[in-house]
């Protein structure tokens, strides 16, 4: 497969490695047509599993180039295997789903320990838009943060602050991508879908790891 940073048509993916955040992300990126969820279309087999993090009780979901998908989940209900299946039935119709307990384990320390340097490929699919915004949270260092506003200049959609607002809403991959890091201008949290405590708790985790508060890239 040609590594370019350019998006490619109809279903094929490239992949990127440049400067994010964590120097062992890489990613490989499908663009999706307009209008085009992706559910339904993606065919390989998916691994999943549940674990626990500083952040609290995770699911994550894999596929043979990448991380999927990381939800952080306010309940062990959602851990039911009824539950679960019904999810991953309705997410990944046309896909092989298998439970993998070792495979998350392994991706619960490499993920979330500081002294792991095992390598982080994450699979990610949206439009061009989105793809634009999420490659570009990638390249907010750890402990910075940055205004809605900001983010869409970096992406080159100034002007754009609720568009990007609504592809972080879109965000399938928690923390890796890590759009807890985009406040609102006014400094206020902001929306996150897993939970504005859970955003204030991986801020000040990632201040604290940094020993320093939590700084701007630049003014809102």
């Amino acid at each position: 497969m040609k590594e370019s940073e350019a998006l490619v048509n109809d279903r094929q993916t490239t992949k990127t490695s440049k400067s994010f955040w964590n120097d062992r992300i890489s990613i490989h990126e499908e663009l999706l047509n307009p209008g085009d969820s992706g559910v339904g279309t993606y065919a390989d087999e998916v691994r999943y599993g549940f674990s626990n993090s500083p952040f609290g009780f995770f699911r994550v979901e894999v596929g043979p180039l990448g991380i999927l998908a990381l939800d952080f989940l306010d309940s062990l209900e959602h851990s039911n295997p009824a539950t679960t299946q019904a999810l991953m039935l309705r997410r990944w119709p046309k896909a092989v789903c298998v439970e993998d307990a070792s495979l998350t384990e392994r991706l619960a320390v490499d993920i979330f320990s500081r002294d792991s340097k095992a390598a982080l490929p994450l699979y990610i699919r949206g439009n061009a838009f989105q793809l634009r915004i999420w490659r570009s949270i990638l390249g907010i260092p750890e402990s910075c943060l940055v205004s809605y506003a900001l983010l869409a200049q970096m992406a080159e959609h100034a002007g754009a602050a609720r568009a990007v607002g609504s592809a972080l809403a879109a965000n399938p991959i928690a923390y890796l991508i890590p759009c807890h890091r985009v406040l609102r201008a006014d400094g206020h949290l902001g929306g996150f879908k897993w939970g504005l405590e859970r955003k204030k708790t991986i801020i000040a985790y990632e201040s604290a790891l940094r020993d320093t508060d939590s700084k701007t890239i630049k003014a809102f």
